[in-house]
């Protein structure tokens, strides 16, 4: 059988999604590790926990590939009485390479927002912002903006979202749009790009995470919805997943987690 290395996996993250891609305040790339080493396994989760890890221990899986980084900052000390200590010494004890592709792949087309924007139907698919730093066919930018292919009323197109997103929830503001044609979307924590929205003359931005004054400061400009963020992300795992198994799905397994949403809403 082939001996893929870790290092062979990361590449192939990284030409879809170059860490140089990532936001300056990220910490995309490899967290924990030995790039050298033979990949027995990859898990593939949303968030790093304990529980993944022994997950990815069950599953003989010595690489663990998660959306957002465990590591934001610089960290002074590994204290197992916190969360942090615990993932990272139990990781090292396990020989388990820890690694995040967060905004460097939501800037890729195929990553968090093209996802949003198959699911949604969306055509005509382009950057929200106009400032492309990366001239690269598969560079999208932080947010994107598209098309239906035909208007539909508002309280449908909610409704369409919330199936196809499988949302228990649609929180948005009270603007009385009407219709709905021209889409705005960024998954995760996108209130940074309103003023984009409103500039590109979209109908309606969608996004998971939006301040309340947000909100309501611009409900007569632009229909906000606020989609939540583990929701807005949850499908990465499936593409990253999607990405590694054309290389080599008959090399190393490959397993994506499904642990829900650990953020609770009472209904």
């Amino acid at each position: 059988m082939k001996k893929v290395l870790i290092r062979d996996i990361i590449e192939t993250i990284e030409k879809v999604a170059p860490l140089q891609w990532q936001e300056d305040y990220d910490n995309s790339g490899l967290t924990l590790g030995d790039t050298s080493k033979e990949c027995s396994g990859v898990y593939v989760c949303l968030d790093l926990s304990e529980d993944i890890i022994e997950k990815a221990i069950k599953k003989n899986c010595n690489l663990i590939i998660s959306h957002h980084p465990i590591i934001f900052k610089g960290i002074k000390k590994i204290d197992n009485a916190s969360t942090l200590g615990q993932i990272l010494t139990k990781s090292i004890k396990n020989d388990i390479s820890l690694y995040a592709a967060h905004t460097n792949i939501d800037n890729a087309f195929n990553g968090v927002n093209g996802i949003l924007a198959e699911k949604m139907g969306l055509i005509n698919l382009k950057s929200l912002s106009k400032d492309l730093i990366f001239q690269n066919e598969n560079f999208l930018g932080s947010g994107a903006i598209g098309e239906l292919k035909e208007k539909m009323k508002t309280e449908d197109f909610l409704q369409l979202i919330k199936t196809k997103l499988n949302l228990s929830q649609v929180k948005y503001n009270s603007k009385n749009q009407k219709f709905i044609k021209r889409v705005a979307i960024c998954g995760g924590s996108g209130g940074f790009l309103i003023k984009d929205a409103i500039k590109a003359k979209a109908d309606i931005f969608i996004t998971g995470e939006i301040k309340y004054h947000d909100l309501i400061d611009n409900d007569n400009q632009i229909l906000l919805a606020e989609i939540g963020h583990f929701e807005s992300e949850q499908f990465i795992k499936e593409r990253i997943i999607a990405i590694l198994y054309e290389k080599f799905c008959n090399f190393v397994p490959l397993f994506s987690d499904k642990t829900a949403n650990r953020v609770k809403y009472l209904k």
